[in-house]
This record gives structure tokens, sequence and C-alpha cells, in this order.
């Protein structure tokens, strides 16, 4: 880093930040350069940056060829970025700003080095390594592979099965990075005669390795212990805490890395949890379902035991008693999973050892398919898989065998791909373009691992299960037998077969639409030979003779024998449901009507004589659809007139009025939204409580308020907010300058300074409540952790819980409304058109609110109980706010106890009179006194809008029901256009009918 006071002209200051891991140890203070912070211009450095090619192999190859070492050893780069250089131009490109102290100036300074964070910093650093390996290759070839092919970034994983080399391979590493300016850091090995010489070169002291490696040590996200020689699995999820959400789930499944699939027997079952949330199409944090939240729950509790689980690092691979090794893959699938692992056989001169290398599962798509189709996925999957392996491990293709306990699959893996269909003819050429047919046998599905990794287990069972960790017993033998190797013939089955003829509905019952039939089945028959010369589009003459056919059709199927006795007599039976229309068949066979019209000259044949249709069949709605559409949606009698032009429908008027019942247009127009049952009061209502501690909201207006009186004054918009208390109706206003959620806020803490705390409030969902509650309760965090100590010391013991009524259901809110709606009413009265300052209008408002607490709570008669009626201000001051001054006690002396003892029996027998006579009123339902039928989910529906025509209200599903304390459904929530999730009560949604009714 060196200080720049020069201003170039294309220099990119980066933002920054430290990172501080208390885990590390070493760099326990990571500075991190954003370099993917945009500028002005919109782009970051690492948008114009390439990030290069990859360099050195992945993890899992790099980890698997280390377990071939029976003496290994790991260590790290120091901070390898920071040892290479940059030219001076490019250096330009990653300035910052810094200063030691605060009293020091902000200096620029330029980054010399590789800086992390930046987009090709991992290739500008790999890339000078591999050069310096290429560099030192002819001299040192073997410590230059290594170097090439056994680091991952700065960490290096090699070995050798012999201690002498492996000791030379540490020094001509180390040798080398010097030469590029690299040095070596927290070596470690399973061997302490290794660790004593790397102590004596004094790489690293020896107490402080085994301070270190006394532990499980961390590497490449695995867990090492090095003197066990084992890998060990850890589990570190957090303690749960609030809601279980899908972000939440999602980010705890992450924790579990497990690159090589040990656990996939465990981690299937969180594969398919993750599927189950998407299908339910929730929010990242929206939470889960009960019965998910439930199995996530089990299934979380369950991972603690992995940490019980160890294998074995090293393949047991040495080349003076190594006789051979094999590679050995099972693959399996299930209605939901399919799955693939692979094991390695190493034989010795006196033991067999076999073990697991990697596995794979995927969850089965959503889309349903045949278990052997996945099962042929899952040889696929073991395809892939095995051949990674065996590049790896340098396997001689005699020694690779593939397992299978699908005989379907292994069939046609027996055959060429271009006899099966394309699904299997694809992964079956892609299994054998890798493994041919011969390297594939059958396995019972009692010895096949992979069955553990389809169906899952519980994870206390897992450290238990030989098969999965070292595979079937019989695979440890050293020749296996041939019958094992044998695949079972499949022979076809003989069944009895019975054939049935069907005759299946006309395709002319497929269409919704009168004109869509004609012209599909003109072109059809246009395919037909001998049809005479096509014309480039539709005739008249061929769409009528697609009608023609049609109805001759339906005319056939119903009026069979009225047809034979018009071919036979020429005329029909007397008792005939036609005999009244005298019909008579025409030149292309159809049914008409004779009639009495024949010297009406002036109207056409087909009126005169119109085609005659059956009832209640498919053809019928689609002329009357048609009817309808062409009289722009007219009603009955006008779709009528239309279709009698034509034709002479059986029940007509029966018919129509059926179909425009159901017409989804005139629904809109037309059709009534229902209301519930009214429901039962809520509680703060009908329960004795502090005036105001549960109250409602609402805002008013908008008024016009002036600034100042005097002429040339502007007048601004003003609106009123009105709080009233939910169990004496007592009535508070206030007035304010504007909607945002910071007036109601100023509002509110005036309501509260005068009327006391308010523990509930209610209102509808306006932006500005939605925006005040979060305020509000932001406010109240911030005073629990002692961030600000005015508002601490106010909500310290106190918080409002904020209530909102469904989406436009007024009704929810009737309280407030009808509030609204007599404040209103008294301020149009008194101030007509007249602008008032806000003085003034603070002023009259006052003075409404005296008056709407002065008002009775019930009903009065003439009786003398009813002279003092009970009235909201009996609760806040003991009597109405406008009512006459009582006598002055001041001068006389009185018993203080017999005073508060008179003050509480005032306020008690206010509150019996309150529910003596005013909860009373309450009982009654005065409309909304039936039982509709509650909505299923699955049903559609048309949200009604106010502020919209019909025309463009919104299509919806329910998809979930909010059913009320007495169990009926008064809110819903809709899926509409664009996956929008509405909330709306039954009074904006029309119902539309899922079946159309019969005429």
């Amino acid at each position: 880093m060196r200080v720049e006071d020069e201003n170039h002209e294309g220099a990119i200051y980066l933002a920054h930040h430290p990172v501080i891991r208390e885990d590390k140890d070493t760099t326990k203070i990571r500075v991190v350069f954003d370099a993917s912070a945009k500028g002005t211009g919109g782009f970051s450095l690492n948008d114009c940056m390439m990030i290069g090619p990859v360099l050195q192999p992945d993890l899992r190859s790099i980890i698997i060829r280390w377990r071939i070492h029976k003496f290994c050893v790991i260590g790290d780069i120091i901070k390898m970025y920071r040892q290479v250089r940059v030219t001076e131009d490019h250096a330009n490109l990653q300035r910052i700003v810094w200063r030691n102290e605060e009293s020091e100036e902000v200096k620029s300074y330029k980054l010399m080095r590789v800086t992390f964070g930046t987009a090709a910093a991992p290739y500008l650093a790999v890339r000078t390594l591999c050069q310096l390996a290429q560099e030192e290759a002819e001299e040192y070839p073997e410590t230059a592979s290594v170097i090439k092919n056994s680091f991952y970034v700065d960490d290096l994983m090699s070995g050798n099965e012999d201690i002498d080399k492996t000791k030379v391979m540490c020094e001509e590493i180390k040798m080398i990075l010097r030469k590029g300016g690299f040095e070596m850091q927290k070596w470690s090995s399973n061997c302490d005669e290794l660790l004593d010489f790397l102590q004596e070169r004094e790489c690293t002291m020896k107490e402080k390795l085994d301070i270190k490696l006394d532990k499980v040590i961390k590497i490449l996200g695995l867990t090492w212990d090095r003197k066990d020689d084992r890998f060990k699995i850890t589990v570190n999820l957090p303690e749960v805490e609030g809601p279980i959400t899908k972000r939440s789930v999602l980010s705890d499944v992450a924790r579990l890395f497990d690159p090589f699939g040990w656990l996939s027997p465990v981690v299937i079952s969180a594969k398919i949890l993750i599927q189950k949330l998407w299908i339910c199409n929730l929010g990242w944090d929206d939470v889960l379902p009960p019965h998910l939240i439930e199995d996530w729950l089990r299934y979380r509790k369950e991972l603690i035991h992995l940490q019980h689980i160890s294998l074995p690092r090293w393949f047991n691979t040495t080349a003076q008693n190594l006789k051979d090794m094999e590679i050995h893959g099972f693959a399996d699938a299930s209605v939901n999973t399919y799955a693939a692992v692979v094991y390695l056989k190493v034989i010795n001169n006196a033991s067999i050892h076999v073990m697991i290398i990697a596995s794979r599962t995927k969850v089965a798509p959503l889309k349903q398919i045949s278990v052997p189709k996945l099962e042929l996925c899952a040889a696929a999957l073991l395809t892939e898989l095995m051949s990674d392996v065996v590049d790896l491990l340098s396997i001689r293709k005699e020694k690779i065998f593939a397992w299978s306990d699908s005989t379907v699959v292994l069939s046609w893996l027996q055959s060429e791909p271009s006899r099966w269909r394309t699904f299997v003819a694809n992964r079956v050429a892609e299994i054998t373009r890798v493994l041919d047919n011969n390297h594939w046998n059958y396995v019972q599905s009692s010895d096949n691992p992979a069955d553990l990794a389809t169906r899952g287990i519980k994870a206390h069972d897992l450290a238990n299960q030989d098969i999965w960790w070292s595979g079937p017993d019989w695979l440890k033998q050293i020749q296996i037998e041939k019958d094992r190797l044998e695949i079972p013939q499949t022979e076809l089955e003989s069944k009895n077969a019975f054939h049935s003829y069907f005759e299946g509905e006309p395709i002319w019952q497929r269409f919704s639409s009168l004109s869509k039939m004609k012209r599909v089945l003109a072109y059809c028959r246009r395919l037909l030979p001998n049809k005479g010369k096509k014309e480039k589009f539709l005739t008249v003459d061929e769409m009528n003779l697609i009608e023609t056919r049609c109805v001759k059709f339906y005319q056939g199927q119903m009026y069979r024998q009225e047809v034979e006795c018009l071919k036979k007599d020429g005329r029909v039976r007397s008792g005939s449901s036609l005999a009244n229309l005298t019909p008579y068949l025409d030149e292309h066979g159809l049914l008409r009507v004779a009639g009495r019209l024949n010297n009406a000259e002036f109207l056409s044949t087909n009126t005169k004589h119109p085609i005659i249709i059956p009832a209640k069949q498919h053809v019928t709605r689609l002329i009357i659809n048609d009817g309808h559409a062409k009289t722009l949606h007219g009603g009955v009698l006008q779709t009528m007139a239309f279709i009698r032009r034509k034709f002479w429908v059986i029940n007509l008027k029966s018919a129509v009025r059926g179909f425009i019942r159901n017409c989804t247009t005139c629904i809109r127009d037309k059709a009534e939204t229902k209301q519930q049952l009214m429901g039962q009061l809520p509680a703060p209502r009908v329960t004795p409580s502090r005036a105001f501690s549960s109250s409602g909201v609402d805002y008013a207006g908008p008024i016009q308020v002036r600034t100042s009186k005097g002429r040339g004054h502007k007048s601004s918009k003003g609106y009123i907010c009105l709080f009233v208390c939910m169990s004496t109706k007592a009535i508070h206003l206030e007035c304010v300058t504007d909607l945002t959620s910071q007036a109601f806020i100023a509002a509110f803490r005036r309501f509260v300074a005068r009327r006391g705390h308010c523990s509930h409030l209610w209102s509808d969902n306006g932006t500005n409540f939605v925006g005040a509650a979060k305020e509000l309760r932001r406010m109240f965090e911030v005073g629990k952790n002692n961030m600000a100590k005015e508002i601490a010391e106010l909500l310290a013991n106190d918080g409002t819980t904020w209530h909102f009524i469904p989406p436009k259901a007024p009704n929810f809110g009737g309280l407030w409304e009808a509030g609204v709606k007599s404040a209103k009413q008294h301020l149009s009265r008194i101030s007509g058109a007249t602008r008032l300052t806000y003085e003034e209008m603070t002023t009259l408002l006052a003075q409404i609110e005296a008056c709407l607490n002065s008002r009775p709570l019930c009903q009065m008669d003439d009786t003398l109980e009813t002279l003092d009626p009970l009235t909201p201000g009996h609760f806040l001051i003991g009597e109405p706010l406008i009512g006459l001054p009582e006598n002055d006690y001041v001068n006389k002396n009185v018993n203080l106890l017999t005073r508060w003892q008179f003050i509480q029996n005032r306020i008690q027998n206010f509150w019996r009179r309150w529910q003596a006579d005013y909860l009373q009123t309450l009982q009654q339902r005065y409309k909304w006194q039936r039982v509709v039928r509650s909505p299923s989910i699955g049903d559609i529906v048309i949200i009604k809008e106010e502020d919209l025509p019909p025309c463009k209200w919104l299509l919806g599903k329910i998809i979930t029901l909010h059913p009320g304390s007495d169990k009926l459904v008064r809110v819903v929530s809709v899926r509409c256009k664009g996956n929008v999730v509405m909330k709306r009560p039954l009074s904006k949604l029309i119902l539309l009918p899922i079946k159309p009714e019969p005429y």
C-alpha cells in the first residue's frame, strides 16, 4: 500500500470494512474490500473485470487424492494474496482512503498487491502459484506436480506412503514457494515424526502444534482428527429463535456441509422438506404450516447425533501390500428420491478394506414419473459420480462394477438406445457412453446401500449402518461369486388381452365457442381427400356445411323416431313432443318448423322455418353462447329474439336464463355480494375497562386549514384523526396536517398524554397506520435496548398492541366509521364553507368532541330515571361535558373518606347502568341475520373494487379461510393474477358457479 496524492483519471476507490473472526488462529481481523459496490455510473470494478479460468482441481478431487496417502500433511500459505504484486496502472484501480487516527488527515492510498474482494483475485494468486511450479518443474518435477494438483487456493493437502519422501516433499515445497515470496504456516500431519522434522527445520513450534492439533482440525470445511486420522462430523446449529420460516430452515440446512454425501441418508429428508416448502409457495419470511414445523423441529433435534460419526481418512493403499483395487457403485430410487453411492475396495496381501468414497442424492421432480424411470436417473447419476472417481484413482476398466436392483433398468441397458422412447433412450446413451453394459450387475434391494439414501433414516441410526459405510458383506470377499454378476433374465409376461370398443363423444363436444368449432372442423375437413380446390380462407359454404352436419347429428340422436316417421309417412306421430311445430325435413335432412308463417314473404327462410334444436345438449349451449355474445350480453328476451331468427330451441327461455345466470361477464354487473351472519362483538366492546384503554382510530377529511387570518394567506389540506373508546364510545378528536406516519404518531402522543395509555389500538389498513405501527414497534424496541433515554423512559413498561381489520372491510370498524359520520355532520353544520385557522379548527373539534361525548348511550323514554341519561362523559369526568356545573362544595367541610366512597360508588353506578342499559342494546342483530354458505378453498371469485368498473375487477382463487370465533367464515385470502395474495371480506367477493346449471 502506497500513499498516492496525485489524481488519476481512471482511478477507482474501494469501500472496505473489517471482518472479525475470533476462532482464527492467525488473522483474527481481515479487511474486506467491496469491489462490487457500484459507482455513479451504475458499474462496479467487478462488473468490468473477468474472473479468469479455473486452474486447480475441485475440492472433492483434492480430498480424494489426499486419502490415498498413508502419511499426510497439510498447511497453508501466509497471506497469499498479499504476496502477489500488480502493475502500477492496475494499482490505480484499487485505491482506498485511510487514516490511522481520527486527528489525522484522510489520505489516498493505492494497493500494490492482489486485493481480496476483487473478482480476479483468486485467479491471479493461483496463476502465480502455477507459474512458480511450472518454472521449477524441470528441477523438481514431482514437487511441482504437488503444487499444481494438491493446493486448493492457499491450502495444501498432500502426502506420501513413505515418510522420508514426505519430508523431502515438504522441504522442496517450502523452497520453491520462497522463490516466489510465499511462506507456509500451520503445518500439520498424522505423523509425529514428520512434525518433529518440521520443528527441527524451524517451520513450526511443536508446542504450538500440540496445543492446536490435540483437538480436531478444520480443513476445507471438513473436521479431521490427526491423532486418530479420522474424519469427524460437526453440527453447529444455533438455538431456535423467533418463528420458523422458509429462510430460517434453508439457513440451517445450509450449515450441513457434506461435499461427499456421507450423510445422504439423513440429509435427503431435509431436501424433501425443502421441496415441500416450495410446493406450499411460501414467502421467505412466511411462517411454516404447523405440520411442517413439527417435522422440521423433530428432524433438527436429531441432527446432534451426527457428531458420533467418524470414518477413516486413509484408504489403506500401500504399494508394498496392495494387490488390487476395485470401484463399486450402487444406484437406487424411490417415489420421492433417487441416489448413487460409490465404494473403494482395496485388496491387500492380508486384508480387504471397503470404504465409502462419495454419494449423491436428488429429489424426484414434481412432475410424477414412474419408478423405473427414476431408477434409470439414479443409474445416470451413478455413472457421472463413478466417472470422476475412476479418473482420480486410476482404476482399471475391468475393475469397475455398477449395481442396480432394477431389472427393468438393466434390460434397458442391454439394448440399443434407439429401441426405446426419448426419455429412456437419452439416458441409456449417456450411461453406456461411459460404462458399457458389461459393467452393470444386479443386486438385491436388501443388499443395496443406496436404498438408505432414498428412503432416509434417523440421524442416531446412521452411525450403526455398516452397509452404508462399507457396503454389503459379500463385497469384502476377495472374489465376488459369479451368480451375483449374472443379470436375471426378464421375460415377457403373457397376459390375456380383452379389447373393448368405446364410442367417445363427438369432437365438437370439446369446443366452448360455436364459431371456433366451425372453423376448426372446416380446416379438418380440408385434410380429407377429393374435396376439390382449397381456398386460402374458409368460405361461408364450408362453415355452413359443418354447422349442418353438427345439428343433424344431434337431431338424429334426440329425434330418431321423428326423423324415421317423416321419411316414411311425411309427418310425426300425434304424441310426439314436436307435433305442435309440424316439423318437416329439408333438402339437407334437417328438422325444421313448418309453422304457420308461410305467407310472411318479408321473412327469410330460416326465420319462417327455423331449425329445431333439442334441449340440454352441448350444441344448445354453443348456440346460446353465440347469440348472447352477438347481442353484447343482452338480456333474456334479446338473446331469444336473436336465436329465433335461425333456430327453434326447445325450452329456449329456461335455457337462456340458465346460461345468463352463469355468464361471468354478466355476473360482474348483476351479481350481489353476500354478508355472513353478524358476528359476536369483540371482547373490548363488552368488557368494562378504563376509557380509551382499548380504542379504534380512523381519519376523516380532507378539511381546509388556513395558516393564519387575513388576506393572502393560503390554506392547505388537513385531516381529522378520530379515536373512539371501544367500551364507552367516548371520542377524542385531533387535527393533523397530513397523512404521513409521523403526523399520526404526533397525534397519537397527544392522545395518550391526555387520555392515558392505550393498550390495544384497532384501525384499518391505511398506509399511514401500517407505517405508524412499524415505527411504534421500532421505538419500543429502541427503548428496551437503552438506545434513546427519553423513549426508553416513555416505553419502559408500555407498548401498544396494534390490530388491523381486514382490508376493504369497513363494517369491521363500524364503531369509528359511525364516529366519523357524527363528527363530520357537526363540522359541516357549524363551519360550512368557512376556512378556519389551525387554532380555530382545534377549538371547534374540541367542542364537537364535547358534544359527542355528551350524547346518550341508549334510547331515552319519559320516565324520571332517564332524565340524566348515561353518556361517554360520565366515564371521563363523571358527567356530560356540556352539562350544567354542580354546586360549589369548596367551603363546606366534608369527610374525605365519605367523599372518596361517594365518588367510588358513583363510578360503580355508571358501570352498573352501562351493563344494565347500554350493554343490552347491543344484543340484537338488526341486519345480516342469516348464516350463508361459507366459501371453500379452491372457489373461484371476482374481487369487487369500488373505484374500478366491473370489467376490471380481478379474478381470484380462494386459498385460505379465516373463520371467526363462531367458526363462520367472513374473511378469506385470495390469490390473483401475478401470484398476488389479497385478504378480503365476503362482502367484496362474488362467487362464480363452478359448474353451469342444466337448462
